[in-house]
């Protein structure tokens, strides 16, 4: 551009200011809260993995590391049967070609085999626990892997531990939580001719089963219903919490159970050791996540129907488990579509600054999406999370896509794990959000 010898000097110096400003390149976007984290397996945010074309792959918990890796459980199909997956991704989501074979380690029992809950211990050992098929019945499998993704022959037998009740025709572990000693909790359901039980099994450090653990080694609860406890906690005194259902008249209500050490209920807690709730309508309602606030406070997260729909639930205790009244009304935060469509919790995490993320399934018009939630620590929605608190996110295959697993990085970055379907296949999938 030629400049006219006749301007005066400021006009010259504002042109040649603003010739510089249009040279410079566009100001990089500043990634919103709750949108993909593009620098994970990038340019993607997520990664997606098949075991087997036209198959089933699923993440269902995940934890990570000290060094940002990420350890998923879940399971997949091989085209004969189902194994207990176990992967490890780098910090920004490839696979580790370091851990098993290619990033993942399966487990194959001879039938059907899943993983449903994931603990890492303090040495990074990485225990599993969910079923394995046994002819006609399920028993409870527990698994510890060495860093590397091999079984740890120190552990059980070879590495394997399973338990099968006396008549029972199911014992399935869903949550495991360790002890600062290595000693492991595992909490799940048994079955016998005429009903189920909620259950908690202890065990030493070496994986052998603690008969001194509730006087014989198996803590049950339950009546002539289906009972059952999917995750659990360990608070710092060494009593044990453990959420799920129950079953009362003809529906399902929320459990939260408190134990001490010794296997018995901790009557100082709830009414007789024990906290149940009950939603609107009377209907199906489901703790499926539990997790200690560092005030000692209680959150559990789950799902509570309502009409003919899921509304994703949130509710938190205090330490002795009453409600606690300053979270969402009385303690219970609903979270639901005006639609009438299912909104899922299956498991959530608190941030540093004690915000909730929860991580779930949305029902669209036509599959299910991706769901997670972010709650300031109020129980109010997060309004600057997504669009009005939430992020929904639907697969490149347009199909079905769940969240059933979440944790937070070091530098508080959203990992969450579920699957996708795509095609014919149902894909592992982990994806990253900015929080």
């Amino acid at each position: 551009m030629r400049i006219p010898k006749f301007l005066p000097v400021a006009v010259i110096l504002v042109l040649i200011g603003v010739l510089a400003l249009l040279s410079l390149p566009p100001p990089a976007m500043v990634p919103s809260p709750g949108s993909l984290d593009r620098s994970f397996n990038a340019p993607h945010g997520y990664v997606m993995s098949t075991h087997a074309e036209g198959e089933k792959d699923r993440g269902v918990e995940i934890a990570v590391e000290r060094d940002g890796s990420l350890i998923v459980l879940g399971y997949c199909n091989n085209t004969v049967n189902e194994d207990l997956m176990v992967a490890r991704y780098t910090k920004d989501g490839a696979l580790d070609p370091g851990f098993g074979d290619g990033g993942f380690s399966y487990y194959d029992g001879g039938d059907n085999d899943r993983g449903l809950g994931l603990a890492l211990q303090d040495d990074g050992k990485i225990l599993a626990t969910g079923f394995t098929r046994n002819g006609t019945h399920r028993d409870v499998l527990l698994i510890r892997y060495d860093l590397n993704g091999t079984l740890d022959a120190t552990f059980g037998k070879s590495g394997v531990v399973t338990f099968s009740s006396p008549g029972s025709m199911t014992d399935i572990g869903f949550g495991i939580a360790c002890e600062p000693d290595g000693g492991i909790f595992v909490v799940g359901e048994t079955s016998n001719a005429t009903h189920q039980d909620a259950l908690v099994i202890h065990y030493t450090p070496g994986g052998v089963y603690d008969s001194r653990f509730a006087g014989t080694g198996l803590f049950t609860y339950g009546g002539s219903g289906m009972d059952r406890l999917f995750a659990c906690a360990i608070q710092p005194d060494g009593t044990v919490l453990a959420t799920g259902s129950r079953v009362v008249g003809e529906r399902d209500d929320l459990l939260l159970l408190r134990l001490n050490h010794d296997g018995t209920l901790d009557r100082t807690f709830g009414i007789e050791g024990a906290v149940l709730y009950s939603g609107e309508g009377d209907n199906f309602d489901y703790g499926n996540w539990v997790v200690l606030q560092p005030d000692g406070r209680i959150l559990v997260s789950g799902a509570a129907s309502v009409g003919d729909a899921f509304d994703l639930l949130l509710l938190r205790y205090r330490t002795d488990g009453r409600p606690d009244p300053t979270f969402g009304t009385g303690g219970v935060v609903h979270l639901g579509d005006a639609g009438g469509r299912d909104e899922y919790g299956y498991a959530h995490a608190v941030q540093a600054d004690g915000k909730i993320v929860v991580a779930g399934y949305a029902e669209n018009e036509t599959s299910d999406d991706v769901l997670v939630v972010r709650f300031l620590p109020d129980g109010t929605p997060d309004a600057a999370f997504g669009v009005g608190g939430q992020i929904l996110w639907n697969g490149p295959g347009n199909h079905t896509d769940y969240g059933q697993g979440i944790a937070l990085q070091a530098d508080g970055k959203i990992v969450v794990t579920g699957f996708s379907h795509h095609e014919a296949s149902e894909d592992l999938l982990v994806m990253r959000l900015v929080p």
